[in-house]
């Protein structure tokens, strides 16, 4: 297969995907729910404490010279900040990048587990298999290709607080060794990854490690294994533990090792 037939074939793979996507959404129930499980860019949004952070600069913003409105901006910011994806490529030296991630990868099952109860008893809490157990449990193993998501309530109840969602409000490498919240153990991740097949994980603090970690093993693992994740997930309090479906739409940068995406969810 020559050149231009492979990026014809992936054009008309992506068209498919995309039509698929606007037909399900308005074949859906008038009772279903769409959840928008994003927060908005702003100069409030969090990023780890030494990323650039987002910044908007109004370029032109009124009446031009002839006569009519016109509005444009320009904005920068770090890939890893506000709700984002995360690619393998972030943490695992011949990942994919954002780029090569199809886009019917980024769309499964949500199933949530939530912990809040144990997190605010310990802002360093980890997810442990027994949670997943104990999820499955009540919900029924966990869906394949699904997005298992750790509900720690810390994003929901503080975002956009920088002391209380981080721990600190300090910047650069002086804020390091005062992080502070929840995250996956790598325990819980690879039961995850040797005995489910799942699409990613997710969270709704900055990191799917913990403030705490030093060496990023969830981060490793995960990615070490082609899988994805996403952090600062919005109003997960309103997402179903199980039965709905998490829909991913990260900006497509050439090489990107993460980027903004707009999250949302069907509910039944």
């Amino acid at each position: 297969m020559n050149f231009k037939s492979l990026v014809l074939k992936k054009w008309f793979l992506t068209l498919v995907v995309c039509l698929a996507v606007a037909a399900f959404l308005q074949s859906q129930n008038p009772q279903d729910k769409l959840l928008d499980m994003t927060y908005p860019y702003d100069e409030d949004t969090i990023y780890w404490p030494t990323a650039k952070s987002f910044h908007l600069e109004k370029v032109s913003w009124g009446i031009s010279e002839g006569g009519w409105w016109y509005a444009s901006n320009e904005f920068s910011a770090s890939e890893h900040g506000g709700t984002h994806a995360d690619a393998p490529i972030h943490f695992a030296q011949n990942g994919r990048t954002i780029d090569q991630v199809p886009i019917q990868e980024w769309i499964g099952p949500a199933a949530k587990i939530d912990v809040t109860k144990k997190c605010k008893k310990n802002r360093d809490y980890l997810l442990s298999v027994e949670d997943i157990k104990t999820w499955e449990q009540k919900y029924g193993k966990i869906p394949d290709k699904a997005w298992v998501i750790m509900y720690t309530g810390i994003d929901t109840k503080y975002y956009p607080d920088k002391k209380k969602v981080l721990g600190t409000e300090k910047t650069g490498e002086a804020a390091i060794p005062e992080l502070s919240f929840p995250g996956f153990s790598v325990e819980s991740v690879e039961f995850l990854l040797t005995n489910r097949d799942i699409t990613g994980i997710a969270i709704d603090t900055p990191s799917i490690d913990c403030g705490q970690s030093k060496d990023f093993r969830v981060h490793q693992v995960l990615f070490a294994a082609d899988k994805l994740a996403l952090e600062n997930i919005a109003n997960l309090d309103k997402l179903s533990p199980s039965r709905a479906t998490l829909y991913v739409i990260p900006m497509l940068i050439k090489d990107g090792t993460g980027a903004p995406a707009r999250v949302f969810a069907i509910l039944p």
